[in-house]
């Protein structure tokens, strides 16, 4: 039987002195103990520092890192130094974690040493309630399998705000080993490089539909900052600037669309969705006319097979 893994936990915070204790807290109170909890504080101007060593200080599960302001990418990478799990869980310093998180989401990982990535619904609470995922395709647990070619060329956003992220640390470091202006340029929303860098990477993710983190809703919420056409299109630039850098790393071209077939196999249960997406990937395909029809004929075949 495989080991549980061990669970190496980063917190970023900045200026959130109201709720980081409450955030570090959740963690330590988990059902399984996480084996280490490192809160990398950027640059806070409030009282967030001191109130995190008047809490915590002696407590030997808890490192504390105070730095320059860099951005939330720039906190994770410092605060990986300090990690030895196996597994990396993310939690922003607002939000917090119901007790099982680590025990529910280590046992997807214990039992399929193939999967690198599990991520979870979030429950909002604050300015809003619900769950984050709502959509039908989110009400069902899903093993998502491989994306390497869809990341490529028809990237989704698979996954969720930061605190429902757990990673394998070998991926995470993969994920993160980005050039300098790069780094600087996901100040926030570095949750992006997490889902498209681990799809082109090759992370095996899967999904649990019960909400085992709490997101609090409030108008400093990075996914609800400027929505200006302006910088919608700015950030557009940066990720494809993103995804550039990740295909680069996997020598990415466009005969891995001849894949399309071999990677849509790698998904258990795929959504009608996925099947558009595969189809269309493969029709693409550098290859003779012949050759993609029966492609798509076997797209189609294990798809029906997979919703009997």
């Amino acid at each position: 039987m495989n080991l549980p893994p061990s669970f190496s936990v980063i917190v970023s915070s900045y200026n959130y002195q109201d709720h980081v204790v409450d955030a570090v807290d959740s963690a330590l109170q988990q059902t399984v103990p996480p084996l280490e909890v490192v809160v990398v504080d950027d640059g806070s101007t409030d009282d967030s520092l001191a109130r995190l060593h008047a809490r915590f200080d002696g407590d030997a599960r808890v490192r504390i890192i105070a730095q320059a302001n860099a951005g939330q990418l720039a906190a994770w990478l410092r605060g990986l130094r300090d990690c030895s799990g196996d597994v990396i869980a993310l939690l922003d310093s607002d939000d917090l974690w119901l007790p099982n998180f680590i025990e529910t989401l280590g046992q997807v990982y214990q039992a399929r040493p193939d999967v690198d990535y599990v991520y979870c619904n979030l429950a909002l609470f604050g300015a809003r309630e619900g769950l984050m995922l709502d959509r039908r395709r989110h009400r069902h647990d899903r093993d998502l399998g491989l994306s390497v070619v869809l990341g490529c060329f028809a990237p989704r956003w698979q996954g969720v705000a930061t605190s429902g992220n757990t990673v394998r640390r070998a991926l995470f470091q993969r994920i993160l080993a980005l050039p300098d202006d790069q780094i600087s340029q996901w100040r926030t929303r570095p949750d992006d490089c997490l889902f498209y860098g681990a799809d082109v990477l090759g992370g095996h993710k899967f999904y649990l539909a019960q909400a085992l983190a709490r997101h609090r809703e409030h108008g400093r919420n990075a996914l609800l900052a400027d929505r200006s056409a302006t910088a919608r299109l700015r950030y557009e630039i940066r990720r494809e600037r993103l995804l550039a850098h990740y295909r680069r790393q996997i020598d990415a071209s466009p005969r891995l669309l001849t894949l399309a077939k071999s990677e849509f196999r790698t998904k258990p249960r795929p959504l009608w969705s996925d099947w558009r997406a595969y189809c269309g990937l493969a029709w693409t395909a550098p290859e003779g006319l012949l050759r993609r029809l029966g492609k798509l004929a076997a797209i189609t075949a294990y798809m029906l097979r997979s919703r009997r």
